[in-house]
């Protein structure tokens, strides 16, 4: 018996020979202008129905996810009374529509096969690798900004600020509309803060910076400067699906915003605190330890950081190092406010 994607298949398959001028073949696409909208609708079927048939053995609760980070992105909208928060195309289907978010993960997989690329079979099951590849990297990245924007709301923000630069390239605050992991002003190697938060909670400013884990490494490396000073724009990451690391740092006063690091004069503001999360994988992987390891020392935070691990709120953690606080707090906040606490204590 036929599953319903292989029936959506065939009706799809049919379509194309019904229309030749259609060309499908290993070297070509081509679909006329008047053709692609019953196209793409047949097309977008057989995705729908691939994925419906395998989404509830993916590896990941989705749902789960979604639900939560559906509720506090609602919420820190409000609170700070911006227009929306943005992010990539592929996690703003995946939090927002997840079965959508999943059937993007193979659009280039379907034409394949159309294209006699790849068998049924073998298609079938690279689709399945690749909906539990997505998902799996998906969660995670989704599950960092579900803490980010956590922590953003227990830190209880009276006001916010975006950081832009004046004629002179110094920092300042001005109005935030939207908050978007990675999204700073433009230069070519000055990082600097996305927004500033006026915390209730520890009665200070704290600038927030959400910066790609990967790119840590470039923030402090004391005397390897570029042989010329880069011109391109770098310091937006925005539009980066990669896994985030929270740096917070403590300001004196709105006009001193620091500037995190400069890749070209090779300078480097440690920030106060930061957070890391790691899936339970990492977590049991020490070469992934040592990487978060590794950025502790390379931005060496005042007051250390925290390091979560994504899963069961209830599991027993083995701490990693001293100056590494190591927790698994679910989706249950209150699991945070020990840490805001003892910050709140430090500043």
């Amino acid at each position: 018996m036929k599953s319903n994607w292989e029936e959506e298949c065939e009706k799809l398959r049919k379509f194309v020979s019904d229309n030749p001028a259609i060309i499908l073949t290993k070297n070509e696409i081509s679909i006329p202008q008047e053709l692609r909208d019953q196209f793409y609708l047949q097309f977008d079927n057989v995705r729908s129905a691939l994925v419906d048939q395998h989404y509830s053995k993916l590896p990941v609760d989705v749902e789960g996810l979604c639900r939560q980070y559906l509720k506090i992105e609602t919420e820190v909208i409000e609170l700070l009374g911006i227009e929306r928060v943005s992010m990539p195309v592929d996690l703003h289907s995946f939090l927002h529509a997840p079965k959508e978010g999943m059937a993007r993960s193979i659009y280039s997989r379907l034409f394949d096969l159309l294209q006699g690329k790849t068998t049924m079979e073998s298609f079938e099951q690279q689709c399945i690798d690749d909906l539990n590849g997505s998902a799996s990297e998906l969660y995670r990245i989704g599950y960092e900004w579900w803490a980010g924007l956590t922590l953003v709301k227990l830190l209880e923000p009276e006001k916010a600020f975006f950081v832009d630069l004046d004629d002179d390239n110094k920092p300042f605050l001005t109005e935030l509309k939207e908050i978007s992991f990675g999204r700073q002003a433009h230069h070519p190697t000055m990082r600097i803060p996305e927004f500033v938060l006026l915390s209730k909670r520890l009665g200070r400013y704290i600038a927030v910076k959400m910066a790609i884990a990967r790119e840590i490494e470039t923030y402090a490396r004391p005397g390897v400067r570029p042989p010329v000073r880069p011109k391109r724009p770098t310091g937006d990451t925005s539009l980066a699906l990669d896994s985030r690391v929270m740096l917070l740092s403590f300001m004196s006063g709105p006009h001193e915003v620091p500037i995190i690091a400069d890749t070209y004069d090779c300078t480097l503001t440690s920030p106060d605190w930061m957070l890391e999360c790691v899936t339970q994988d990492e977590f049991r992987n020490p070469e992934a330890v040592e990487e978060v390891k590794y950025r502790l020392s390379a931005l060496n935070p005042k007051l250390g950081s925290c390091m979560v691990v994504i899963g069961d709120s209830d599991q027993e953690l083995e701490p990693v190092s001293e100056a590494i606080r190591t927790i698994s707090v679910g989706f249950d906040e209150t699991k945070f406010q020990p840490i805001i606490a003892d910050l709140a204590c430090k500043v």
